[in-house]
C-alpha cells in the first residue's frame, strides 16, 4: 500500500516535470484536441449516469473523460471490441479500459483511424506505467497521449508516430 502510493506520488512529479501543454504540441490533430476538448469548460457532466463502466470514476477523472466524449461525440462507450464490430460508421468510437492490467493488442482490436482506446490507470502503480510503456512503442498505436490519469491509443495512419505528455 505505501510503495504504491509512493509510487504514484514520484510517478505525478515526473509526469509534471515532463509533460507540456498545447504550447508543446506540434500535431494540429492533438493540439486541436488538448485546446477543444481537454481544456475546455465541461458542458455535460452526467458520465456515471450514460455508462456504467465510469461510475466509480473520481469527479476530476470523470471531467476529463466528459471532455474527451464531448470533444469526440461520443454518445456510446464501448467496454469490449466485440461491440464495435456492429457499428462501423464513420463516428468516432471509444473503446474504454478501466484497467490496464490485461490489455493486449490483438486482432480483435479493430485498426481504424475512427476508433480510439482510453484506458484509466496508467499510472497507478510501477507493472502498470510498464505496461503503458509498452503500448506506446507498440508499431499499432501511432499516437499516444498520456494525461496522467488516462492513456490515449490514436490509430491515426496518416500521422507519424508521435507520444504526448498533456498536464491538466
Amino acid at each position: 500500500m505505501i510503495i504504491t502510493l509512493f509510487f504514484k506520488l514520484v510517478s505525478r512529479i515526473q509526469f509534471l516535470a515532463t509533460s507540456t501543454n498545447q504550447h508543446g504540441v506540434h500535431s494540429p490533430f492533438v493540439f486541436d484536441f488538448v485546446t477543444k476538448g481537454l481544456y475546455q469548460k465541461s458542458k455535460k457532466l452526467a458520465l456515471k449516469n450514460d455508462f456504467l463502466a465510469v461510475q466509480n470514476l473520481p469527479k476530476k477523472e470523470e471531467k476529463i473523460l466528459s471532455n474527451i466524449c464531448n470533444y469526440f461525440k461520443i454518445n456510446q462507450l464501448y467496454t469490449n471490441s466485440k461491440e464495435l464490430e456492429n457499428s462501423l460508421d464513420n463516428n468516432y468510437k471509444l473503446l474504454y479500459f478501466n484497467t490496464i492490467k490485461n490489455f493486449m493488442f490483438d486482432e480483435a482490436i479493430p485498426n481504424s483511424s475512427q476508433i480510439f482506446l482510453v484506458i484509466h490507470g496508467i499510472h497507478s502503480n510501477s507493472k502498470s506505467f510498464q505496461k503503458w510503456k509498452s503500448i506506446c512503442k507498440n508499431n499499432q498505436a501511432i499516437v499516444t497521449v498520456d494525461v496522467f490519469y488516462f492513456g490515449l491509443v490514436f490509430f491515426r495512419r496518416e500521422q507519424v508516430k508521435e507520444h504526448f505528455k498533456i498536464r491538466i
